[in-house]
């Protein structure tokens, strides 16, 4: 039995790997962007990681290979604003289950009110006599599902996230599909190692006007390790991520070897007491920080990220678990 199940994880990683490789040649840059707005206020404060955080409530986002670790049902609804509130996204995520548990993450992210304009007449240059004007304002939003699934496969755990999306953008509209292969191993008690690939299956987005997009798969892979404070015995947890990107972003990366580039996501949880975390963490190029509180079965978190270029950003969640 063991045999057939380490040949079936050789054939998954081998076909992985693959298509990682494939993919791109045909792929549209930039077509996933609605895919890679990380999930929950503790995962974003940790410096958006979370392939081996098992305290993460968005696993199907993250990383399902975790629910392996969860022995309770639990859901998280969280907001977030950024651009001085233009651009908001709220999700829900929930782990539930009995004897084995099943994730889902759904998330709505918008830009309302949006002013189409046009000028008092369009056969005129614009000027003092020939303003533009709004005739009509739109929304653009993106709606996401994900449904995250895991298998063990010896000393692993193997995650499956397919995922539906409908995006309205002005006047046009489309459905997306496609999957992210995640896996988690800890080989020691503190040492926990993760690695995905997000758009494994070639995620596609179809437009109602005939056009369609691939999305370019990319790679994470992340560390995090348990440790105590010696001074004052808290306990405290190291993350480290980097993302691998296949869209030949060049100088947008910390390092590029064109079309492959790496950026860099770091965490520090240090968990002060039973109801209280302090969180901070290193996003690409801006510091984050949080708050995470629990109180029996509830929860409440907080997260701030610096980008003093397009204003900060703000994410709160609460939680319940059972």
């Amino acid at each position: 039995m063991s045999l057939n199940l380490s040949c079936t994880f050789r054939k998954v990683i081998f076909a992985a790997l693959l298509m990682l490789l494939i993919t791109p040649l045909a792929a549209t840059k930039y077509a996933g962007e609605i895919f890679h707005y990380g999930m929950g206020v503790r995962n974003l404060a940790l410096g958006s990681t979370g392939l081996t955080n098992l305290k993460s409530q968005s696993v199907a986002w993250w990383n399902p290979a975790l629910l392996k670790y969860k022995t309770t049902n639990n859901f998280e609804f969280m907001h977030a604003e950024e651009y001085k509130g233009l651009l908001q996204y709220d999700t829900f995520s929930g782990i539930w289950g009995k004897d084995k548990k099943f994730s889902i993450v759904l998330t709505r992210i918008g830009i309302n009110d949006i002013p189409l304009t046009t000028l008092e007449n369009d056969s005129l240059a614009i000027g003092n006599d020939n303003r533009p004007y709004a005739y009509d304002y739109v929304n653009n939003s993106d709606l996401v599902v994900y449904f995250g699934f895991y298998q063990q496969v010896g000393s692993f755990s193997l995650g499956f996230t397919p995922k539906i999306a409908y995006r309205s953008l002005a006047n046009e509209s489309g459905f997306g599909f496609g999957a992210d292969l995640a896996i988690v191993t800890d080989p020691t008690r503190n040492l926990v190692f993760a690695a995905q690939i997000r758009d494994f299956f070639t995620t596609r987005i179809f437009w109602n006007n005939g056009t369609d997009e691939a999305v370019v798969p990319n790679a994470n892979l992340e560390a995090s390790y348990g440790f105590t404070f010696p001074f004052k015995q808290i306990p405290m947890r190291f993350y480290l991520r980097p993302e691998i990107l296949f869209e030949g972003r060049d100088e947008a990366a910390t390092v590029s070897f064109d079309p492959v580039s790496i950026d860099f996501h770091a965490g520090l949880d240090t968990n002060i007491s039973q109801y209280f975390d302090f969180l901070l963490g290193y996003d690409i190029d801006h510091l984050t920080t949080g708050l995470a509180i629990k109180y029996q079965q509830f929860g409440l978190s907080y997260c701030f990220e610096m980008e003093p270029e397009l204003d900060n950003s703000h994410r709160i969640a609460i939680s319940w678990s059972y």
